[in-house]
């Protein structure tokens, strides 16, 4: 079954974000020749590139060809920096991009990223428009804009764009990290702003109904080649599975690993939950960075307050749902895309 590769080229950036959770203490780099295992020993069915700016790598525009070469799906999360260096020919190879925005407003933007981020960032969304390049916002909400992320949506909508949004993770601090309320708080305001196009947030997903997926995409559809030349089920999980050359000849057995599954295990409290088959105990990167990957994941409204707490979050979570569109980054990650209402079919 072809899987979605998330692959981060390097861990070095032109900026340094606070929320950020790439390391920073040595620089790392994927070589052209480990980018090639990846590809021939997995079935890859699509390539997101993240984690660093992949730009800062000096053998980017190289790993794009041969993308472009064996023809692979390739999509990018960039703050416009990795996508001012390519020619136009080259910007349009990709299957799609995406622009950060955590803010909706450019002061926001330019005291949290840095002074120029918001103008970086505008700029190549609207060359990637101008070019026909299916091109989205993506925001991590956070608990210092979990209740501007309905604005963000419409930010996003006034360019043209959807609204892809992860939730912030703690890998290298608390600072950022949503209360519960405000976890719920922040996806009803994002549902209130326009319809769902896809979620694979487990716990959302199945307190919603959905029940389009079992638990997180990570370690089951995905896997992660990060800067450091490790593998692993996503970007957040705090071991690694193995290295790259691992994979050559026997790809497949790195599904097997250790890590990829604890990533895949279900907490026994989890297993007598009417949501057990879409929630599988929730977003497993969160429950092991906690190291309670045993435990159900911190936002469980069943452990809260029982079925009383699932009917207040589900009358909280008032939404419409859109035509599923083809979302590369959905199968590689726990997140949730909205577009505007204008484009949703009547429900």
């Amino acid at each position: 079954m072809p899987v979605a590769v998330g692959i981060g080229l390097t861990n070095e950036c032109n900026l340094a974000c606070p929320h950020c959770y790439r390391p920073t203490l040595t620089q790392q780099r994927l070589s052209v020749p480990e980018v090639e295992t990846i590809l021939d020993n997995l079935d890859v069915g699509s390539v997101n590139l993240g984690v660093g700016e992949n730009g800062v790598h000096p053998e980017y525009r190289d790993m794009l060809a041969l993308f472009r070469e064996r023809n692979v799906k390739t999509a990018i999360t960039s703050n416009g920096y990795s996508l001012d260096m390519l020619s136009d020919e080259e910007l349009s190879a990709f299957h799609s991009v995406e622009l950060s925005f955590d803010f909706p407003t450019k002061k926001e933007m330019d005291e949290f990223r840095g002074e120029g981020s918001w103008e970086m960032a505008s700029e190549s969304v609207e060359r990637c428009l101008r070019l026909g390049i299916p091109t989205s916002v993506a925001a991590v909400m956070m608990n210092t804009n979990y209740d501007k992320i309905g604005d963000t949506a419409r930010f996003a909508f006034g360019l043209g764009c959807d609204l892809r949004v992860n939730v912030y993770q703690p890998v290298t601090g608390e600072e950022f990290t949503l209360s519960y309320e405000q976890f719920w708080r922040g996806f009803a305001n994002l549902f209130a702003a326009g319809p769902v196009v896809v979620c694979s947030e487990p716990l959302v997903n199945a307190v919603m109904g959905l029940e389009s997926s079992r638990g997180s995409p990570c370690g089951t559809r995905s896997i992660r080649a990060l800067p450091a030349g490790t593998i692993s089920p996503c970007p957040y999980w705090p071991a690694a599975a193995g290295i790259i050359p691992h994979l050559a000849g026997n790809g497949r057995d790195i599904w097997k690993s250790r890590e990829f599954e604890k990533s895949r295990r279900v907490p026994e409290a989890c297993e007598p939950c009417r949501f057990v088959e879409s929630c599988a105990g929730g977003c497993a990167s969160r429950r092991a960075i906690r190291n309670n990957i045993e435990q159900p994941d911190e936002y469980c409204p069943v452990v809260r307050g029982g079925e009383e707490e699932v009917r207040r979050i589900r009358e909280m979570l008032r939404y419409t749902l859109s035509d599923p569109s083809d979302v590369p980054k959905a199968g590689n990650a726990c997140t949730t895309v909205i577009t505007t209402a204008e484009a949703a079919p009547s429900q």
